[in-house]
């Protein structure tokens, strides 16, 4: 990194820093709203200036927080609306009013975090491939079809649309674990916490945590 590349990438730090100042606090589990299913967004209100704004700092919230995907509940809008990395396209992807189904009964094992439940990773299975349809950041139709990480990224942000988190989603209370000891896993007997579990991928984001943010608003 030159002199250059070194001063710009200081200044987007900076602005981030300070742009998250703005940001609502993250809702947490216990909170009751999480748990409670999203209102449809009217899309009338989509070209809106307020809702405009609401996306905005969506889009602040998914990078303040190194997210992979951040949705509305997250951060106290109680509407079907959400945010994620799409590595298929290497693009940001904005969901509003998503209707999701899974179109296969194979399931993908991986280990999770969420910025809801913080200090935790679950062991999830969720469905290998999904449709979506829905309206996009300027209300016109969208559709996409994930599969494999994209389906399980997916599924989890679809999640709290419908007041559900990963604690919902584990088979076992055993497939719950601290960050910290999630850390010493390779210290794990073979078939803790399930056979598998233990070499299962973990959801991070293909490209570092800044990956297609170039260039976005």
């Amino acid at each position: 990194m030159n002199g250059s590349d070194a001063c710009d990438e200081k200044d987007r730090r900076e602005a981030l820093s300070a742009g998250a100042q703005a940001l609502p606090p993250l809702v947490l589990i216990g909170d009751p709203r999480l748990a409670q299913p999203c209102a449809p967004v009217d899309p009338a209100e989509i070209p809106t200036p307020d809702f405009q704004e609401k996306l905005r700092l969506l889009l602040l919230g998914l990078k303040h927080h190194h997210a992979n995907g951040i949705a509305a509940p997250q951060l106290g809008w109680f509407q079907r609306f959400l945010l994620m990395r799409d590595p298929s396209t290497r693009s940001l992807v904005t969901w509003i009013n998503p209707v999701v189904s899974a179109t296969t009964g194979e399931r993908l094992w991986s280990w999770e975090g969420c910025l809801s439940v913080p200090g935790m990773m679950a062991y999830i299975g969720r469905p290998a491939a999904v449709t979506v349809t829905g309206l996009d950041e300027k209300g016109k139709p969208l559709r996409r079809e994930f599969r494999s990480w994209e389906a399980h990224l997916y599924h989890h942000e679809h999640d709290h649309l419908d007041g559900l988190l990963f604690t919902h989603r584990a088979e076992d209370p055993n497939h719950l674990v601290r960050a910290e000891e999630f850390e010493r896993r390779r210290a794990w007997p073979p078939d803790w916490p399930a056979s598998g579990a233990r070499n299962a991928p973990v959801r991070a984001f293909p490209g570092g945590e800044d990956a297609y943010f170039e260039g976005m608003r």
